[in-house]
């Protein structure tokens, strides 16, 4: 039943969002959906090529675009890896997880990684440009009813952080749907900038008093709680022709 209310304040969130928002706001709002496929790569740099080098398996599922994010700082476990698929919408996203079952897949690659869980996301932010760079990944729980102005305050934030120099800084956030014990109750919220030395510069900036501090203390205000806080390096490899 807490799930089921959760549920339902999320998608109350959503429609109020689009009520609300302004032609832009709105555009961005509907801006594709993902899923994700959760690894534990026994070696992570030979996993990743053998991937790379099956384009055709995102091509069969209809991605717009593929990759993966490992995991660098705050690990669940060894060799922890989000393998990515971007999607125009989530019936792309579900159609294309119904095609594809990473339980069954060929020896030689299921021998090289423990497959964890899988989850497919809708943007609530989406982010302006698909551009993978290292990033700040934090589950995080929201009342549903703060959810709007979360989303505000994150689009604030991340236009004050880019006039502050920092331009390839950019945040999204995401519900997951089918995400199972792992994901249910939370929300994905991510922080990209293009490198560690940008995102670095970023964080540096705050400690030193930068102006978009009192942006930055409103949007963690309505976080109800930090479930979980990582640093990846995320890379896109697939491209749809």
């Amino acid at each position: 039943m807490k799930n089921l209310i959760i549920t339902i304040g999320l998608l109350s969130a959503l429609l109020c969002l689009n009520a609300t928002a302004d032609g832009h706001a709105a555009a961005e709002q509907n801006r594709g959906a993902f899923t994700t496929l959760m690894v534990a790569a026994k070696d992570t740099e030979k996993y990743l090529k053998a991937v790379k080098s099956n384009p055709a398996l995102y091509k069969a599922i209809g991605a717009d675009a593929g990759g993966y994010c490992e995991t660098k700082s705050g690990q669940d476990y060894s060799g922890q890896l989000m393998m990515w698929t971007a999607f125009p919408n989530v019936t792309a996203a579900l159609e294309g997880s119904s095609k594809y079952d990473p339980t069954k897949a060929p020896r030689t690659m299921s021998n090289m990684r423990e497959f964890k869980y899988g989850a497919t996301w809708a943007p609530l932010k989406g982010f302006p440009r698909l551009d993978p760079g290292y990033e700040r990944a934090m589950r995080i729980k929201v009342a549903p009813a703060n959810v709007p102005a979360l989303v505000a305050a994150l689009t604030q934030l991340e236009k004050e952080i880019q006039d502050a120099g920092h331009d390839t800084f950019m945040n999204g956030l995401f519900v997951a749907i089918g995400g199972g014990t792992q994901e249910a109750g939370t929300l994905y919220l991510k922080s990209i900038t293009s490198d560690v030395t940008t995102h670095g510069a970023v964080i540096d900036d705050y400690f030193a008093g930068a102006a978009w501090g009192n942006a930055y203390a409103q949007a963690t205000a309505l976080i109800d709680e930090v479930v979980n806080d990582q640093f990846e390096v995320c890379e896109q490899f697939y491209t749809a022709e």
